[in-house]
């Protein structure tokens, strides 16, 4: 006991828990990127994975288009840091998923900084280490090329830095960097991003009874500055595509998760369960709820201009997606970081006491590190990871570093304590990573893709043109499935050739057919994708 509360992981030995905080970060680094590629693409990622691709491909990086039909949707800018990303690591899936991933990195990095200046920095280690291990984040959706981690990074900036620049008075720099970093999210995903802007300098500027500066030199210029930059971006737009369909579209899909969208029991539904899911998907920051409801905790984040800040904006722009039935929960990430942290501090306040709040939380982790580290040690036993062989071998090695870190955990005090809570659950992502992703790459229904773009790669070659033969629209899947992007985006990838979309069979070349639209044509190959029977047949 000694040695853990007296020696070099005793709370008040700053200097070493800085160093294990930082050995930490390098382990959870490691656990975003550790087998990113292995998992086929699933759900949204083929349609994202089309449009970078067909972006370098076409060198066009303003219209985006899947199949090589103009895909009217978001704006590009997500695309072009897929399409970046691509371009540094090479035509696969780890390029693909990195952005995402980077980005989660990123915001935590950020999260980090504003409650090391404006609380101090172990609370920032401690809420930024919360946030960057929410559950639903970090098992789930920074193992994605999807659009909404480095969106969320986007609007977490803009509202950053309206409180940091405007506590130092530097408005031309708060209003500057609010708009610059909200332009590129509307860049991203349109026109809902200028909401959290004018919801939060109206909030905080209300509150620090300083609306005047709404209309000061500052704010103004920031704004023309920022419309400018919208209206070169649907200028040249224009000079591509028709712009009047673009922006129908785009408005379009904003107004689809508002309150017009949906009947009045969906939106009594989404009210009572919106709260509910965002709590959850927040765990273990969830937990911190024990330690809040006290009038002292609720007056110590007032007391705080920084969490005060955080928990205004949370509110007003929350409000919005709790009254919008459209909204899917990870459009609400980039509150993750602000709720987080604020739900941080009561607890940071309270590391030294030894109530059953704080041994509640901890029994709870150590049975969960328990039957974690039984279960490692049980793999090898499990004739269903037979499938992976050398998982008999290494899962064991994860099983006693948890056990290592159980004992750490049940040793230590305080801050320690929270430091082997967050090194459990990176060590969770690693197994998960070790085991869930390999076992995914080769059992889930998206796995057969890969072979079929391989098969229809070795039959047609690397330059011979290939079309989808449908007749329908880019937005319904009858024809040909929805989950036949996945195909098309594995063959984009190994081939760097655009598959296209087309209504008509009057070129020559290989044509991928729902077989029913076959007529007499002989195929070449056939697959089945969602129980629908397709075709590759060549026609001269």
């Amino acid at each position: 006991m000694k040695f853990f509360d007296a020696g070099f992981l005793h709370p008040t030995n700053t200097k070493n828990l800085y160093l294990l905080s930082f050995l930490i970060i390098i382990l959870y680094t490691i656990s975003l990127f550790y087998n990113l590629h292995l998992a086929p693409l699933y759900t949204e990622e083929p349609r994202r994975a089309l449009v970078a691709l067909e972006m370098l491909l076409k060198n066009n990086f303003v219209v985006t288009t899947i199949l090589n039909q103009t895909f009217y949707d978001h704006p590009p800018l997500w695309n072009i840091a897929l399409a970046g990303s691509v371009k540094l690591f090479g035509y696969n899936t780890f390029a693909l998923r990195f952005p995402s991933a980077f980005s989660f990195l990123l915001t935590g990095i950020l999260s980090f900084y504003m409650g090391k200046k404006y609380v101090n920095t172990k609370f920032g280690i401690l809420a930024a280490f919360y946030y960057l291990v929410c559950a639903d984040i970090y098992f789930y959706f920074s193992v994605t090329a999807e659009i909404d981690i480095f969106y969320s990074l986007l609007v977490v900036l803009s509202i950053f830095s309206i409180f940091h620049f405007y506590q130092q008075r530097r408005f031309f720099l708060m209003f500057g960097c609010a708009y610059f970093f909200i332009t590129l999210a509307f860049l991203t995903k349109g026109f809902a991003s200028f909401a959290f802007i004018i919801i939060t300098l109206g909030i905080y500027l209300l509150y620090k009874k300083d609306l005047k500066r709404l209309f000061s030199w500052p704010h103004i210029f920031s704004f023309l500055l920022s419309a400018a930059a919208v209206y070169a971006y649907f200028y040249i737009y224009g000079s591509y595509e028709d712009l009047d369909r673009y922006v129908s579209e785009m408005w379009g899909l904003t107004q689809q998760r508002t309150l017009l969208s949906d009947k009045f029991d969906g939106i009594i539904k989404h009210l009572f369960f919106l709260p509910l899911n965002f709590l959850a998907v927040i765990f273990p920051a969830t937990l911190f709820l024990l330690f809040i409801w006290k009038k002292e905790q609720i007056r110590n984040i007032k007391a705080n201009p920084y969490l005060l800040f955080l928990t205004l904006i949370f509110l007003g722009n929350f409000l919005v997606y709790w009254v919008s039935p459209g909204a899917r929960m990870r459009y609400t990430y980039m509150f993750f970081p602000m709720v987080i942290t604020v739900l941080t501090y009561p607890l940071f306040l309270q590391l030294n006491e030894t109530n059953w709040k704080h041994k509640t939380y901890h029994i709870f982790f150590k049975v969960l590190m328990i039957i974690t580290c039984v279960a490692c040690l049980a793999i090898p036993f499990v004739g269903y990871f037979s499938i992976i062989p050398h998982l008999k071998y290494t899962v064991p090695i994860f099983g006693l570093v948890l056990a290592a870190i159980f004992l750490f955990h049940h040793k230590t005090i305080g801050y320690t304590k929270h430091l082997f809570v967050i090194a459990f659950i990176v060590m969770c992502r690693l197994v998960f990573d070790h085991v869930a992703i390999p076992l995914k790459a080769l059992t889930s229904s998206s796995a057969p893709h890969q072979t079929y773009a391989k098969d229809i790669h070795e039959i047609i070659g690397d330059e011979a043109p290939l079309y989808v033969f449908t007749q329908e629209d880019l937005r319904t899947h009858i024809q040909t499935p929805f989950k036949l992007y996945a195909t098309a985006a594995y063959l984009e990838m190994s081939r760097k050739v655009i598959v296209t979309k087309t209504d008509q069979c009057e070129l020559p070349g290989y044509y991928i057919f729902n077989q029913q639209n076959l007529e007499d044509r002989t195929p070449l190959y056939k697959f089945t994708i969602s129980e629908v029977d397709m075709a590759l047949v060549r026609i001269d």
